[in-house]
Parts: C-alpha cells; structure tokens; sequence
C-alpha cells in the first residue's frame, strides 16, 4: 500500500497544507466530513444562492499570502470598502471612529468623562490582568469598556467579561490601544491594528470562493480532496501515526500514512487514537 501525506480537514488551514506540499511534489490528501470545503470560511450554496458561514474578510500584512490570495482567485479576489457601526444607546458609530460622529453621538461632557477614566486608569492599573475585563480596563478605562467593550463581548460570547481569559483579548483585539483608537479619530493613525482598517478584500462569491479555488487547483496538481469523508480512527505504533481509517458513506477506507497534518481540536483528535494515549 503506498503512503499518503493525509491531511485531516479541508478548511483554510488544510487547504493551504496541502498547496504547499504541491510544492515540493507530494500528492496530499484531504479528507473533509463535510460537502463542501471552507470549514467555516464557507459558502453554503442553497437553490442558487450563497450564503457566507459568517463574514470572513480577506487582509493581511504578509504579502506571500496576498499574492496566493490573489493568484488563486485574480479579478473575483475583489477590494471592498468597509461599512461598520456600533449600536449604542440608540446612536450609530462609525467604526473605526470618525471624529464627528463620535463626538456628535457621544456628547461633549460624556467624551471628557472616557478621557479621564482613561488617565486614571493609566495612574492607577488593575494589578491583577488575568481577564478580558481588567486587560480591556487597563488599555481604554472604565468607562470605554462599559460603554463599547463589556455589553457587546457578552451578548456574542454568552460569557461575563471576567470569566473570560486575558489572552483572548490580546488576540482579538489585536494592536488596538486607546491611543491608536484616538490617533484614527483625529485621522493621524496609521491602522495598524486590524479592526481599524477601512477596506479589504472578499472574493465576488463569499470567502467560500476563495477554498473552491484551492480544492479546484489541488486536483488538477493530482492531489485528492475528499468530501463526505469522516476520519474515525487514527492507529500508531512506537509513537508514529501508521493508518488512518475513515467512512465515506457506509463505505469504510483506510490509508496507510508517511505523514498526518489534522486540523481538527486537540480534544477531538485524541479520541481517535487507536490505541489510546496513555
């Protein structure tokens, strides 16, 4: 039996695995439990229409991946302008925030009220940053965090804002700093913070365009992407991954493995071992 570079998930973290390993002349295999590809990143496509698994926006700083964006996709890989608002108090923000609007919503006196909770904050910090709550505290003050942060987190988490891990924070909220936020207010800033940016790019089709596009170039390089097809059992022996046995259909297949890249959660991928970790 001849030994694949099997990779378990076609999402974007799959999908771009398996165009690297092009690169060098492997012939990867994908296997993907669902019928399309994208995970999450994907486009569902119902009696004609699309509908995006969510609104994944294309940007990034790394030009090798901009260019692969773009030679995947070419003139669908398409420039958009940015239209966010923040709901609040029966008001409409711009967002990122523009000066005027901000200050017209806001009002004078509760402006004046977020900059001083801001410099009080700076002279007197949460010791302890080990939640969302204090590290968001720490960099925009109390009264920003009430105003924008704590009300919107909790509503799309379904988690209180101190019960939520600092770390999460760092990454969602990435580069963004009360003073980067009023540097783009006043139209000095640079964005180099990812939730300000005022444009990027979306395929003409939903993000799940862009995964098509991967699964599409993948196999004309003679890999496989297979759909419908959900790994169940990962066998290893003397700590190398040796089989991979997955169901397609009521069809069971099994491949012999040289290499394994999942995607899948660690906790997920653990009970698939065969035996089990001990």
């Amino acid at each position: 039996m001849q030994k694949s570079f099997l990779i378990i998930g076609a999402g974007p973290a799959g999908l771009t695995a398996a165009h690297e390993l092009l690169k060098y002349n492997k012939k990867p295999v994908v296997l993907e439990q669902c019928q399309h590809v994208g995970g999450i990143s994907r486009t569902e496509i119902d009696k004609g229409y699309r509908f995006d698994i969510g609104g994944h926006r294309f940007y990034t700083k790394n030009q090798e991946i901009n260019q692969l964006w773009h030679y995947m996709l070419g003139s669908e890989f398409r420039t958009v302008k940015r239209l966010s608002r923040i709901y609040y108090n029966q008001q409409y923000y711009h967002y990122p925030l523009k000066l005027g609007n901000t200050l017209k919503n806001l009002g004078f006196l509760e402006s004046v009220r977020i900059l001083f909770s801001y410099l009080l904050v700076n002279l007197r910090p949460c010791d302890d940053e080990t939640t969302f709550e204090h590290w968001v505290i720490n960099r925009f003050g109390h009264r920003l965090y009430e105003t924008f942060f704590k009300d919107y987190t909790e509503k799309v988490w379904g988690i209180p804002c101190h019960q939520i891990q600092a770390e999460w924070a760092a990454q969602r909220i990435k580069g963004l700093s009360f003073k980067s936020v009023m540097m783009n207010i006043l139209g000095n800033g640079t964005q180099n913070a990812h939730s300000l940016i005022d444009e990027f790019h979306y395929p003409r089709l939903g993000p799940g365009m862009m995964w098509e596009a991967f699964q599409t170039h993948i196999q004309q390089q003679r890999g496989q992407v297979w759909l419908g097809t959900r790994a169940k059992s990962i066998r290893h022996e003397a700590h190398r991954i040796q089989h991979v046995i997955a169901r397609k259909g009521i069809k069971t297949i099994e491949w012999s493995v040289e290499q394994l890249i999942s995607t899948l959660p660690i906790s997920v991928l653990i009970k698939q071992f065969d035996p089990p970790p001990y």
